[in-house]
């Protein structure tokens, strides 16, 4: 039996276990959720929010795989095998006339993955690297505000246990050289911990180990050898964005969390499962964290500490997110002047301010993408703002290039 078939039948049992109500939805859209499940069924569950108010288009949708797992609290489940996917799913769109609405209720058939609850619409995921825009976001509010020159020395502004550190890795001179836009933009010159195979052989041996700032940064020093010269070259690297985080504290005299959560506006925004993982207690009422996966190991339960200090550390949903995304590019949380600092390339044309340059079906775009298959997109000239996550870090990202080419040939046209 086709592919297809298959994918017509899970769509229509779907149908009847979670209650779809399909009625004047057009094909298109069904047919996007068909290549979705159709290419990505090694996943254990994405979410996905698109929304562009100029195409009509507000979409929330959550696919879940059937997963058995063993482990215990003090070793990492392994995932046995992953099957079709179950389905949760939000569509709405004005312009279009149509209405979707898929919902898996406490009595659905979608069994828990690896111990962890069904996978809805509004469940919260570690987004990894997103929290890099957080974070250099931040930093351009302390420069909106005068309360730092991006171009001048980052040890300006570091603790000094932190300026020995960067010292001692990169020599005295380098060290001096190194400017906050440099952090920002990946092009200190400094080596990054979190790619380094030592690294992840550590956390994997040692998942429930508290890391502190400190003790990351040291790790990075004794570990990571300096890639070249500050400004010489892009290298991206978890290790400047941790000490990102340390200039946002050190300047406000303020924990990293709550420091991050006022400079980037994010409780004056609609975004009430989102919160810092170990450093804010869980927002009143938010579901229970995905389970997230490497492969076939799930490391839902790791310590976050190993990225928790602004190269990673949040933790949101793909509607929070979208929120957040449309209000950055909109100007809502920085001025127009700051908001353009956003889309200052380095040298190389690939990284701005927090942010990647993308191009998706012949439109700019911009954001950042998470190691967990977390991403934030969006396309100016469709209005789009694109956000979602798959909770397996191994494999090919969400197709985004895709999406905007279906969503330019149904009908909205590129302003």
């Amino acid at each position: 039996m086709a592919l297809s078939v298959y994918i017509r039948i899970i769509l229509a049992v779907s149908s009847l276990i979670y209650g779809i109500n399909a009625q004047g939805c057009p094909e298109w859209i069904t047919s996007m959720l068909e290549v979705t499940l159709a290419n990505y069924t090694t996943w254990p569950g994405i979410q996905l929010t698109v929304a562009s108010p100029q195409c009509g288009i507000g979409c929330t949708t959550s696919v879940q795989t059937k997963i058995k797992a063993s482990g215990s609290p003090d070793s990492p489940a392994v995932i046995e095998n992953p099957t079709w996917p179950g389905m949760q799913m939000t569509l709405s769109s004005p312009d279009w006339n149509y209405d979707l609405d898929c919902t898996a209720s406490e009595k659905s058939i979608v069994t828990d993955f690896a111990g962890e609850p069904a996978l809805l619409n509004n469940t919260p995921w570690r987004l990894a690297s997103i929290t890099k825009t957080f974070t250099a976001v931040a930093i351009l509010k302390l420069a909106e505000r005068a309360q730092i020159d991006l171009d001048a020395p980052a040890v300006r502004y570091l603790p000094g246990w932190a300026i020995d550190l960067v010292q001692q890795s990169q020599g005295a001179v380098n060290a001096s050289q190194i400017t906050t836009s440099h952090l920002l933009h990946h092009t200190s010159g400094l080596g990054d911990f979190a790619t380094d195979q030592r690294w992840l052989e550590e956390v994997l041996t040692n998942p429930h180990h508290l890391w502190t700032q400190r003790s990351v940064i040291e790790w990075s020093t004794f570990n990571s050898s300096p890639v070249g010269s500050p400004g010489q070259l892009f290298h991206y690297t978890d290790t400047g964005y941790t000490l990102l985080g340390l200039i946002v504290e050190n300047i406000t005299r303020t924990d990293l969390a709550p420091a991050i959560r006022e400079l980037t506006s994010l409780d004056k925004l609609d975004m009430p499962s989102t919160w810092w993982e170990l450093l804010e207690p869980e927002p009143e009422g938010s579901l229970k964290r995905a389970g997230q996966y490497h492969g076939d190991i799930d490391i839902t339960h790791f310590n976050p500490s190993f990225d928790l200090y602004g190269a990673g550390g949040l933790v949101s949903n793909s509607k929070d997110l979208n929120n957040f995304g449309r209000a950055l590019y909109e100007g809502r949380i920085l001025n127009k002047t700051t908001t353009e600092l956003l889309y200052v390339l380095e040298p190389s044309g690939v990284y701005g301010n927090g942010v990647v340059k993308y191009d998706f079906g012949g439109q700019q775009g911009w954001g950042h993408t998470g190691y967990w298959h977390t991403w934030l997109y969006w396309v100016p000239s469709l209005d789009l703002v694109i956000t979602g996550a798959s909770n397996q870090a191994v494999g090919d990202q969400f197709d985004a290039d895709k999406l905007v080419r279906d969503i330019i040939g149904h009908g909205c046209a590129p302003k």
